[in-house]
């Protein structure tokens, strides 16, 4: 599975970046996310709660005042 976090501008329809955050683990996603790991099978809005723990585990800080970031799993 490929795990990409993709942002948008706010109010826009089309995403301004996507970046691959795989190495982090399905694991550590379905914690974040409060579900079974193996059940990551749609897209997920990461918000305010979410923001603090991501930003560990990716090292990317969510500018949710600007932006909205969506967890976007795929098969590889």
């Amino acid at each position: 599975m490929i795990f990409l976090v993709t942002r948008y501008a706010k109010d826009e329809d089309f995403p301004d970046s996507s970046t691959d955050v795989t190495a982090v683990g399905a694991e550590a996603f379905g914690e974040l996310l409060g579900m079974p790991a193996d059940q990551l099978a749609d897209v997920y809005p990461l918000k305010q709660e979410h923001a603090e723990r991501f930003q560990q585990l990716t090292r990317i800080a969510l500018d949710l005042e600007k932006y909205d970031y969506f967890l976007e799993p795929e098969a590889d």
